[in-house]
Parts: structure tokens; C-alpha cells; sequence
């Protein structure tokens, strides 16, 4: 086998946040722009999934995620592409975040922000592969797949795909939709290439998928928070009107969208008059496309001071987090339950969007003169409340065991008594009789993840007798690493006279500076020239002969030294490292990593056919710092 390649349709439920790239923006966290195009970076979507299969295969296995704390880096064999939206029309807006203080609810001093975010409902076309080229064996391929084929099936696709930043105040929760697996063959990964990705061969039938090594805890609860008439029986006339008023950022001005929703209408407007797109007032509300939203962050801080102020009666201190800017320490009541700068919080909380019928209305209001009883100055405005609305809150406590996650549960069961008496305002203008509405909790929701037996390890070579027997008569892809070994290196740098950086000019530098060293092999990167007809080799194990081909980098690699050159604004630079005896005065002591690698002969116009082979990496490091490799060996194989 050759390929695994899973596609889906990755659908937002709540607003998504990504940065990752610095731009000019008014915004404090701006959304990755790639071209002026929303981009969800590949890197960014396999940290979520690895992050994800962490939780459920521990350890997880080297051929998915590595480090060089057991030797020789692997190359992961995942590999995610970028996704950019499916509707071109897509664009980011801002969200507004504010933090506000336990003792006297209002807005914290210095914590006013904002982000840019891609509304709900948007959806992605996602393609991941899982190389087999890159597996020391065909298990160790399976089990990659598998792995990423449970994370996508089981969890992702289930609604626990949580991507980008703030998960836990409301954004970034996703599903998957139309998810498919295709294994291809290298004919079938042949056609697919030449037909430029297009035809792949029928889906598998179900996705396949591994057993977990590692038990988890994931409890979901929904909670309905109503607003409207309070009636405290069916049938009897209305205490009162519960309404809501949460704002939005201030670039949306003093327009407010009308959405699908019903508006109050004046007495002097016929009934029959329709409802304009929008209206002006001074203080609209928060609104995801047509209708009224209240983020996760409105419903997460009104729980965290609900718990704080019960914490202090009880006599115990709980620190304000915008006082320490967030730091409250790990032993601080409410650090624990909600998170703090070291440790994410267990307990994540969705946006939530106004379902069914919602009404609104704008209402005009002004502050009274204690002696006129008249209008007070020029304190007259106008604000809109949402007037009826019911909003679907998904709260998920998840944790590794049920010893750390049920006293998270039973705090949420606390507070969302509160709200189910009405005591849990949500939003601003609480005191002027906003945000009382009433929570309805649907019960908890148990999808814990039970493993009774473990079975693998995180050395590849402990597998099952039967694997290893069959592993025995397989031949391996790549060549045999060494263990790390410490070593001694030199560092020599300069710059080159030459304006334009030629291979070889470089190769006739190299060979001076090598010079009675075994020549392994050499790599160049061309520069772009519109003149170059033919596709030009830029691999060899032999030195290049007379070719004025510009480079815009090369490297000439022996056993234990490499030289490279790379052309740059001020100039063509080089640099030479070689491995020398520990006790030279000059040398600097570093440990030496073998990475195997493969050259593909890939077929492209950019450069000739380098034809495949085997090839062994000796990669020099200074703590987990990279200085630089040389290639220690290399065996080519016929095409």
C-alpha cells in the first residue's frame, strides 16, 4: 500500500479563531489570511488531531508524533494539508472579549479585546494522508492509520473536533461531515497523480480505525436558556419579561440587523408594514447572522463568579484573575476548576445560537432628574433587548479520570441549579433587568472512552510475535540509525565575492575547503530562470561538472562535514561545519542524531529526476537545537 487519504467536510458549530500570521489588522488576534483568504494551516489542524489521539493512545507511537527524547527523529507518516473555506464569500469579523471583575462585575481595567473570527456555519474541505512510504513496517502503517482514522470517526466527526483558540470560552467547536478513507496502490496512487489529484479509486467501506490504549472521560451536557414572559405555573398571567442584552463590537456602529427574527413595532406603524433589514439604535445586541448569540465566554464567567463568591463564603480565598493577570496559582479553588495560565481548563462551554421563534425590540430609555422627574440632561438613548429566545448552552467536562472529572460535574450541577431558579444572570444591564433568564437542563451525557487491557508500547520493535515474524522477512525501507552519539564540531563562515551564486563556482569553493574529503553527495535549489528550458539536475553523489546554473542555495556533504552556500539580499554567504577531535580548543561539543530518509525521483520541471534511494542523516545538535546534518550514506537504487 501507498497512501491513506481521508476527506471530509469540516462544518463550523460555533464562530472558529486561528492566527498564526502576522498582518497589518485593527484586530488584537487576527484571523490567517493566506492571499486575502481564510486558511486553516495544516499544522494547526494536525496539532488538534494529535492533540486529540494524545488523549487516547498514550503513549502514542512515534510514526504519528516524535521528539528527540528517543533518538533519531521520525517523519511523522500524517500529513495535513491546508483548508480554505468552501464558500469563497467567507469572510472573518470581529468578536469582542472583555474581562470582567468578581467584586464588582464590571469591566476590568486593561482586559478589553478583540479577535477575528469566521462565523458559524461555515465548512471546509479537509484532506489528510497517512504516507505508508514513510513505515518501517506495514503495522506500523495500520496502526498510524487507524489511530488517525479513530480521532476522525469516533470523536471529530462526533462533534468533539475543537480547533483554533478559546475552545473552552466558545469558539472553534466543529463536526465532520461526508467523512471518506481510499487506500491506494502505487498504480492507483499513479493514476491519481497524472489525473492531478482528481480520480481516486471506490472509498472503503468504513473507516478504519484502532482500539484506543488509553481510557478518557467526556461528559456533555445541554442546557436551554429561555427568555420570555416568567410564568411560575401554565395557565396563570405572567410575573414579568425576562430579556437578555449582550452587545457586540463597537465597529458594527449603531446598526443593528433585524435578522429572522419578530421586532416590537410602534403604535403609529401599520402591522402589516415590514420589518426593515436594520435599524439604528445606540446599543444593539449580539447577533451570528440572523439571530441572537450568546458566546460561551457570557455563560463560562457568570459560572466562574457564581463559584467564587460561594468559595468566599465558605471561607476560602479565590483570587480575581485580572488582578494577576490571569495567574492565580495552581492551588487557587478557582484555577483549578476553570483553568489557569499553566493548565487548560477541563470544563469547555460552546456559543450558543437563539433556535425557533426570537423577538426583539428597540426600546428608548434616559436616566431621570431626581427633581424635575423629567429627562435628565442628555442622558436619552435608545437599546435593544431581546425579548423572547431560547438558546441551546452545550457545557463538556472531559478529563483522563473519573476522579478528576465527577467534582467538575458536580460544580457544573451547582450553578446550573442557580440558573434553573434564575439566579445565573447572563449578560450586561443586570441590574436594570437583563439577563435573568431561566436555565433547563436535559441531563448529562456520558461518552467516556473505556480501556480495559493495554497492548502496545512506544518502541516500534515490541510488537506482536506474529508481526515480528513477518516483519522479519519484509525488507526495510529505510537504512539502520546508529544510537546518538556525543562529538565535537567546528563553525566557519564568510561571504563569497561573486555577485550571482553559480553551482560552479560553488562546487569548485567546496572542493578547495573539503579538500581531501569523500564526496557523498551535493544539493542545489535553482534560482528562477526564465531561460532554463530543461529540467536541471540538482542532485548528485558525484561533483558537478562546468555549469553555470544559478543557485539560490547548494550544499556539499561529506561523511562528517557539510558546505553550503545561499544567496541572499546583501550578497552570497557560506558556511562550513565539520566534525573535529573533542579536544580541539575551537570545537563546541554537541550530540549526533541518524535520521533515515528516502529520495523519491519524484518526475517535476523544476529539477531533474534524482532517481530513489536510501539515505542516512547525521544531524548535529546543541540541546534540542539543530546546528545543521550532513548526509552519512547513501544508497541509490535502480528505477
Amino acid at each position: 500500500m501507498r497512501l491513506t487519504l481521508f476527506t471530509a467536510i469540516l462544518v463550523q458549530d460555533s464562530a472558529l479563531t486561528v492566527s498564526g500570521l502576522d498582518r497589518e489588522s485593527s484586530a488584537d488576534h487576527p484571523f490567517t489570511l493566506v492571499d486575502g483568504v481564510p486558511t486553516l494551516v495544516g499544522r494547526g489542524l494536525k496539532g488538534a488531531a494529535v492533540a486529540m489521539a494524545k488523549r487516547f493512545f498514550d503513549p502514542l507511537p512515534r510514526a504519528v508524533s516524535d521528539d528527540i527524547k528517543h533518538g533519531a527523529l521520525r517523519r511523522s507518516l500524517w500529513e495535513f494539508a491546508n483548508a480554505t473555506p468552501m464558500d469563497s464569500d467567507v469572510i472573518p469579523r470581529l468578536r469582542a472579549g472583555v474581562g470582567i471583575r468578581h467584586k464588582t462585575g464590571a469591566r476590568a481595567k486593561g482586559v478589553l479585546y478583540d479577535r477575528e473570527v469566521i462565523p458559524a456555519g461555515t465548512k471546509w474541505a479537509l484532506h489528510f494522508r497517512v504516507d505508508w512510504s514513510y513505515a518501517e513496517n506495514e503495522s506500523e502503517a495500520r496502526e498510524a492509520e487507524g489511530i488517525l482514522g479513530y480521532v476522525l470517526a469516533e470523536h471529530w466527526a462526533k462533534g468533539r473536533c475543537w480547533l483554533g483558540g478559546d475552545v473552552a470560552r466558545g469558539l472553534g467547536w466543529c463536526h465532520l461531515e461526508d467523512l471518506k478513507a481510499y487506500r491506494l496502490d502505487e498504480p492507483s496512487y499513479e493514476h491519481w497523480l497524472q489525473s492531478g489529484c482528481k480520480e481516486l479509486p471506490p472509498p472503503l467501506e468504513t473507516v478504519p480505525t484502532v482500539e484506543p490504549t488509553r481510557s478518557w472521560c467526556f461528559r456533555t451536557l445541554d442546557v436551554e436558556v429561555v427568555f420570555g414572559e416568567y410564568q411560575l405555573n401554565p395557565g396563570e398571567p405572567a410575573w414579568g419579561l425576562d430579556m437578555l442584552a449582550i452587545g457586540p463590537h463597537d465597529a458594527e456602529g449603531m446598526v443593528q440587523p433585524t435578522g429572522d427574527g419578530t421586532w416590537a413595532k410602534p403604535s403609529w406603524v401599520a402591522s402589516e408594514t415590514p420589518t426593515p433589514e436594520a435599524i439604528f439604535t445606540d446599543r444593539p445586541i449580539l447577533m451570528d447572522g440572523p439571530r441572537p448569540l450568546i458566546p460561551g465566554a457570557s455563560v463560562r464567567g457568570p459560572l466562574r463568579h457564581a463559584f467564587s463568591r460561594a468559595e468566599r463564603a465558605a471561607g476560602r480565598r479565590v483570587e480575581d484573575p485580572h488582578r494577576v493577570q490571569g495567574n492565580v496559582g495552581d492551588d487557587d479553588p478557582g484555577g483549578q476548576a476553570f483553568g489557569t495560565v499553566n493548565r487548560s481548563s477541563r470544563i469547555l462551554i460552546r456559543d450558543a445560537r437563539a433556535e425557533g421563534e426570537w423577538a426583539a425590540a428597540k426600546l428608548h430609555m434616559h436616566a431621570e432628574d431626581e427633581f424635575s422627574a423629567g429627562s435628565y440632561g442628555t442622558a436619552k438613548r435608545d437599546a435593544v433587548r431581546l425579548l423572547k429566545g431560547v438558546f441551546p448552552v452545550r457545557i463538556v467536562v472531559e478529563g483522563p479520570t473519573p476522579q478528576e472529572v465527577e467534582p467538575l460535574v458536580k460544580l457544573i450541577n451547582r450553578q446550573v441549579a442557580l440558573g434553573k431558579l434564575g439566579h445565573l444572570p447572563i449578560g450586561g444591564h443586570k441590574t436594570r433587568g437583563s439577563g435573568w433568564g431561566r436555565w433547563q437542563p436535559k441531563g448529562w451525557c456520558i461518552d467516556d472512552v473505556k480501556v480495559i487491557k493495554v497492548t502496545r508500547s512506544r518502541t516500534p520493535s515490541e510488537t506482536s510475535p506474529q508481526a515480528a515474524h513477518e516483519d522479519e522477512h519484509r525488507p526495510r525501507d529505510f537504512l539502520n540509525a546508529p544510537q546518538p552519539e556525543d562529538a565535537c564540531i567546528r563553525i566557519a563562515s564568510g561571504t563569497m565575492n561573486g555577485v550571482q551564486l553559480t553551482l560552479s563556482e560553488a562546487a569548485s569553493l567546496a572542493m578547495n575547503v573539503l579538500g581531501t574529503m569523500t564526496l557523498v553527495a551535493w544539493w542545489c535549489d535553482p534560482s528562477i530562470d526564465l531561460n532554463v528550458s530543461q529540467p536541471p539536475k540538482t542532485f548528485g553523489t558525484t561533483w558537478p561538472d562546468a555549469d553555470t546554473l544559478q543557485v539560490d542555495e547548494v550544499a556539499f556533504y561529506a561523511e562528517r562535514a557539510v558546505w553550503r552556500a545561499v544567496r541572499t539580499s546583501g550578497g552570497a554567504r557560506w558556511v562550513f561545519i565539520e566534525e573535529v577531535d573533542p579536544n580541539t580548543s575551537d570545537g563546541k561539543k554537541i550530540k549526533v542524531v541518524h535520521v533515515p530518509a528516502r529520495l523519491h525521483g519524484f518526475k517535476r520541471f523544476s529539477a531533474a529526476n534524482t532517481g530513489r534511494g536510501k539515505v542516512l542523516l547525521r544531524q548535529w545538535y546543541e540541546g534540542d537545537e539543530i546546528l545543521g546534518f550532513t548526509i552519512d550514506q547513501i544508497v541509490q537504487e535502480e528505477d
